[in-house]
């Protein structure tokens, strides 16, 4: 338990320092946007908050724990004393007695502290919980800050669109992607050599969404909105690179020298068969979703980061 308490806060630690130190320092301004400076500030600044949110969340489903094994243990000690006590001479009983009286205290300690072991697994899992919850935002502010570093004109641009047109164009943008998506899962039950080609033409317009909205991708509703089809996206490229290795596996099948070759060249090819498949029938339920979000109506309401970071 102390193990995972010192690594999942171990983590947190790493985290809020790789956003704080390990990023170069901000240029002074962007080209074309005098406020790409001030958004990496707050970029830093959401990332810094971000880890001592998750930080200040695992610490505390973390705490040492006594579990109710050990009350168990002590109330066993405690009868074995007693009945060792009626049993012994006097100076042999009256060292039981003590035991006895102390075993009595641990256990009033214990039962204090005691949680059973469903309340320590939920323990680990609060701590695990803890780290997902922030994980969406915390890669969200990191590419946002990357994107923001190495090239500002692209991310003011994508701070331009948010402010503009508000999700608008991240939903079309969404809408088709997920058309893409499906057209290639249908081919893929045709031929997947041509759906393997097609997956990197996937992989490519994945990159570019996630740039062109990397300002939009910062709040929780357009990643709400955006997961399913990113995830989609991602499952089908899984998919074709599982397929490339099982081509390959089967390639080396066929010439193979020995009995030892073939043995794991076979294994090799039905794993990464059992995993094609898994990744695509992922991708085939995530994209029997729609987008979840209507395009948001301009109402001359500006989006919520229009005046910075909120």
């Amino acid at each position: 338990m102390r193990f995972l308490a010192d690594a999942l806060r171990l983590r947190a630690l790493a985290l809020a320092l790789s956003g704080l130190c390990l990023w170069p320092a901000a240029p002074a301004r962007g080209d074309g946007s005098p406020d790409v400076a001030v958004e990496i500030a707050h970029l830093r600044a959401r990332l810094a908050d971000n880890a001592a949110q998750e930080h200040h969340c695992v610490a505390g489903a973390t705490q040492p724990v006594w579990t109710a094994s050990l009350a168990g243990d002590l109330r066993a000690l405690q009868d074995r004393a007693k009945q060792a006590a009626g049993n012994g001479d006097t100076a042999q009983a009256q060292r039981w007695r003590e035991l006895a009286r102390k075993a009595e205290t641990l256990e009033a300690r214990a039962a204090v502290s005691a949680r059973s072991g469903a309340e320590l697994f939920q323990s680990q899992q609060i701590g695990i919980d803890c780290l997902e919850r922030f994980a969406a935002e915390r890669e969200a502010l990191r590419a946002s800050l990357e994107v923001a570093l190495v090239d500002p004109a692209a991310y003011g641009e994508s701070l331009r669109r948010v402010r503009e047109h508000g999700m608008a164009e991240l939903y079309q943008d969404l809408v088709r992607l997920q058309d893409q998506s499906r057209a290639l899962s249908a081919q893929w039950r045709q031929t997947r050599a041509a759906a393997s080609t097609g997956a990197q033409v996937l992989r490519a317009a994945l990159e570019t969404l996630r740039r062109h909205h990397t300002a939009a991708l910062e709040r929780e509703p357009a990643r709400a909105a955006a997961d399913p089809t990113l995830r989609a996206v991602e499952a089908l490229v899984a998919a074709a690179d599982a397929w490339q290795r099982e081509r390959a596996a089967a390639e080396r099948l066929g010439v193979a020298g020995d009995d030892v070759e073939r043995r794991r060249a076979t294994m090799e090819r039905e794993e990464s068969a059992r995993l094609a498949s898994g990744y695509w029938a992922t991708a085939e339920r995530l994209l029997a979703r729609p987008v979840s979000i209507a395009p948001p109506k301009r109402t001359g309401t500006a989006w919520p980061g229009a005046g910075g970071t909120p």
